[in-house]
């Protein structure tokens, strides 16, 4: 989507983790920024929900999942400070700071939470039967209770130019 005029801020909160190309993303951001515009965000992180993903995945092969979710790529890139500050430089933006924070979360519903939040690509290609099964199979090979290991990937970052 372009825009008309450049912006004075990008804000993003918990979604560039869903972007696979985070080369192309910060181009685009940099160029949608006038000069002196800064990007603030918070994402995903390296690290982000490393045990819950695995379970996922693990469940996701068994035979009665498998051929609905044969072809999902990597749900979340969840790319770490230094390679992040690299990428943003080489989109073109100065004053790059990146850096990781824990964000551990215990939901009061595990059920409820996974599937209304972790799961929804899963869940949008399987069958509806296997909505309930998938996310309880996938709970049984999580610690109890349940407590996800987010890392939040904090992103400050200006484009060269006068401060807007």
């Amino acid at each position: 989507m372009a825009i008309d005029e450049p912006v004075d801020l990008i804000f993003s909160t918990a979604t560039f983790h869903w972007i696979a190309d985070h080369e192309r993303l910060f181009r685009r951001l940099h160029g949608a920024l006038r000069p002196g515009g800064r990007l603030v965000a918070q994402c995903g992180g390296e690290g982000n929900v490393a045990k819950h993903a695995a379970a996922i995945k693990a469940v996701a092969m068994r035979p009665e999942f498998a051929p609905h979710l044969a072809d999902l790529a990597g749900m979340w890139n969840s790319a770490g400070p230094e390679e992040t500050e690299q990428r943003l430089r080489a989109a073109g933006f100065a004053e790059v700071r990146c850096w990781l924070e824990p964000k551990p979360v215990t939901p009061a519903d595990p059920l409820k939470f996974t599937m209304t939040v972790t799961l929804g690509p899963h869940l949008a290609r399987l069958p509806e039967e296997h909505h309930r099964p998938f996310a309880e199979a996938v709970l049984e090979l999580t610690e109890t209770p349940l407590t996800l290991d987010y890392v939040r990937l904090n992103i400050e970052a200006r484009a060269p130019g006068p401060a807007a």
